[in-house]
């Protein structure tokens, strides 16, 4: 992968070249170049308002980046995941030069009562205002990354080209600030057009949270044993939950993060609100259509033109203003529709007797967003060059995208969160399971890592219903699995195990108990279950309380204070 990611690093900076000097794709646009589907039509006119567009070859190194490389990113995050992509992205490859080189940031930390010095890399605290409200800010880099293309950026090969530097010269500087991924995690604009067409699972994405732990999962920071020569995680715990480690658990963890909704439901505004106003701009569809924006000149000196052509008039508000008045009016319109569909969703499962959780309509609503966005993006995304394909092969596009977007909305949107707590806990269910003497005949002779997770978790329902101190150890034994597996760590899995507790008819307060016994067996698993960089307070508190050999009530203290029952 290091070979493949250096060979399509090195193609990126090629193309980047390109915008300053190409001597070879004009040649495709020759008007007189009958083989190639690039050529440009003399006597077509293009028009921006009544005024035709000079006509003449050009380089198409903006069309190749903005109408083929950047649909097909979009098409492999919903087919192949965030796994995927994050593997093969020059860009988060770049980001780690400085981790690579070994000359990342690091801070100074002074022991008060040894003095001993010692220096850790520097990360970006889950409760830190970035860490919190990041989805924010790359959103906000987003929306004006979006409407300097427009403005700019789109036909200037230039211009482009010193916007692609300037992003990567950002990611390595951030490579260099902050430890792990936290380019990808929380500056990347592209993050959160990732996290939404990925959804909870790609369509072809692999489920981490099957794989049996400790394992090195999906994109997950890793590195090469010295001694064993085998991958081994290099996670610091730059972002707890961390989507390249789990991205389900990511995704329905930070549903309710701030921002969501906005980035969420706004996406979509942005992505009608950017190929509109080609339109709105130009009066007609053709100046999109044909690809004439990725070679118009003199682009910077109009952003004081009037933006708006509408109905014959043009309209006195300067095109800079008029771009981001266009992006904010779609994205408050589908921002808007977004919250009352899941309001709607709500009454209708209530109407239905069975009632929704607020998590799952929201769940199912971003769904459905998620499957317009992309149907309506490649509605517009890649058209400039595929309109120029046969019909037969245009034809067949569209059906592969409806196609695509139609099973992936079919397999994520019945999805909910408890069923992927049951598949989280399904090998260590099992685990416990095989103490119990079941005769296969009883399973159609399948044996117990042939069920699937839920008939796993039916059948550990009636089984453990014989007796309370089965029931007990049982879950005792399944909590101290998901610690050692870090499927949850001690300050989450109070509520990570709810669900299981009602299941087995099992106390809260018992919860408790099974962290004491863990606690007088296996007290390093309280303080290993997370790195040590992301140890929250909560957790570093509970250890300390553990060396003390402590009563229930004080663990559940430490635990989770705030969730206390009785």
């Amino acid at each position: 992968m290091h070979r493949v990611r250096w060979l399509l690093t090195l193609g990126w900076l090629v193309l980047i070249a390109s915008l300053f000097y190409d001597p070879i794709t004009p040649a495709f646009t020759q008007p007189d170049n009958f083989a190639s589907p690039f050529r440009i039509n003399l006597e077509q006119c293009v028009k921006i308002r009544e005024t035709c567009l000079p006509q003449e070859p050009y380089s198409m190194t903006v069309l190749i980046w903005w109408a083929m490389i950047v649909p097909a990113g979009i098409f492999i995050l919903l087919v192949f995941g965030h796994e995927f992509w994050r593997r093969i992205c020059p860009l988060s490859f770049l980001s780690q030069i400085p981790r690579a080189l070994k000359i990342q940031r690091k801070r100074k930390i002074v022991n008060p009562t040894t003095q001993e010095v010692r220096y850790e890399l520097v990360t970006i605290g889950e409760n830190s205002w970035l860490g919190k409200n990041h989805l924010y800010v790359q959103f906000g880099l987003f929306f004006l990354g979006l409407g300097l293309r427009i403005l700019f950026v789109n036909g200037d090969h230039k211009a482009l080209g010193y916007f692609l530097i300037f992003t990567i010269v950002s990611a390595i500087l951030i490579g260099y600030l902050y430890a792990g991924k936290s380019w990808c995690n929380y500056f990347c604009p592209m993050a959160p057009v990732q996290m939404i067409y990925t959804g909870p699972r790609s369509l072809l994405g692999s489920q981490a949270h099957t794989t049996p732990k400790p394992s090195v999962t999906q994109s997950m920071c890793r590195t090469i044993d010295s001694k064993t020569g085998k991958e081994v995680s290099a996670c610091v715990g730059c972002k707890l939950p961390c989507i390249d480690i789990d991205a389900e658990k990511t995704y329905w963890q930070e549903l309710r993060k701030p921002g969501r909704r906005l980035v969420q439901y706004g996406y979509l505004g942005m992505v009608i609100a950017f190929y509109f106003y080609y339109y709105l701009y130009s009066g007609n569809w053709d100046y999109y259509f044909t690809g004439a924006w990725t070679h118009e000149r003199d682009l910077l000196s109009r952003v004081f033109d009037p933006g708006f052509y509408i109905q014959g008039q043009s309209i006195a508000i300067p095109k800079f203003i008029a771009v981001f008045i266009t992006y904010f009016v779609l994205l408050s319109i589908t921002l808007f529709w977004g919250l009352i569909l899941e309001k709607l969703y709500r009454r209708y499962t209530v109407w239905r007797k069975k009632p929704a959780s607020a998590e799952q309509a929201q769940h199912v609503v971003f769904t459905l967003f998620t499957a317009i966005s992309f149907w309506t993006f490649f509605s517009y995304g890649a058209r400039p060059s595929l309109n120029r394909l046969p019909s037969l092969l245009l034809l067949g596009f569209n059906a592969l995208i409806v196609l695509v977007g139609a099973i992936w909305l079919y397999r994520t949107l019945s999805r909910t969160h408890a069923q992927y707590n049951r598949e989280s806990m399904s090998t260590s269910l099992r685990k416990q399971l095989q103490q119990f003497p079941i005769d296969p005949t009883l399973l159609d002779g399948r044996s117990l890592d042939e069920l699937t997770s839920n008939e796993v978790y039916t059948l550990a329902k009636v089984l453990l219903g014989v007796s309370q101190q089965v029931r007990l150890q049982t879950y005792t034994g399944v909590v101290q699995d998901l610690l050692e597996q870090r499927v949850t760590d001690p300050s989450q899995s109070f509520e990570f195990c709810k669900k299981l507790r009602q299941d087995l008819q099992i106390q809260d307060s018992d919860h408790f108990t099974a962290i004491q016994t863990i606690a007088t067996s296996n007290p390093e698993l309280l303080e290993a279950a997370t790195p040590r960089s992301a140890v929250s307070e909560d957790t570093e508190t509970l250890a300390r309380t553990v060396a003390k050999k402590p009563t229930n009530r004080t663990i559940a203290r430490s635990i989770s204070p705030h969730k206390r029952r009785r």
